[in-house]
């Protein structure tokens, strides 16, 4: 038998408040596009013990929407508005688990902007990548976060790093 091919990330789920508001932010602050929306707040909410088991949900959470989001060429993300008897806070960068993700961006100065001005909340200003491995002239990150407390990262690497020699990771960049 084979092993099977993992072809990459489909999708990134994000639990919101608010999915409309959710929806507007990602629309504003990065160009997001709904791709569909399997139901919301006029359906009825899924609930009950076989979506607690099947998700790993806490006994109680009710899920009123869900809606995927189309960013780029990177994985969709998929937004859920759930609200249950006990809910954490957005984990932060020091917890175990997912703790953000990152979305490549040419202009990292306009795309941070753009970010604030539709509500997100920086948590620098964009700087130099620190680390020698990927330190170059003009490769930038910034940290932010939503307004929901998601923290996602802005990253720019116009100088190739030297991965990018061995991996296909430079799938966001040109030919030279």
């Amino acid at each position: 038998m084979t092993a099977p091919l993992i072809r990459g990330v489909n999708h990134i789920g994000i639990t919101v408040p608010d999915i409309e508001a959710a929806k507007s932010f990602l629309a504003e602050a990065f160009g997001g596009q709904v791709i569909y929306q399997s139901f919301g707040p006029q359906d009825p909410p899924r609930q009950g013990p076989e979506f607690e088991r099947a998700v790993g949900a806490f006994p109680g959470t009710v899920v009123r929407a869900q809606a995927m989001v189309k960013i780029g060429t990177g994985p969709d993300i998929e937004l859920f508005e759930m609200h249950g008897p006990e809910q954490a806070q957005p984990i932060r960068a020091s917890d175990f688990g997912i703790t953000h993700f990152a979305l490549y961006t040419d202009d990292i100065d306009a795309s941070v902007e753009r970010f604030e001005k539709a509500g997100g909340t920086p948590l620098t200003a964009p700087r130099a990548i620190p680390y020698a491995t990927e330190k170059g002239p003009g490769n930038k990150v910034c940290y932010c976060r939503m307004p929901w407390g998601t923290t996602m990262e802005f990253i720019t690497t116009p100088d190739r790093m030297p991965y990018h020699d061995q991996t296909d990771l430079r799938r966001w960049q040109d030919e030279d």
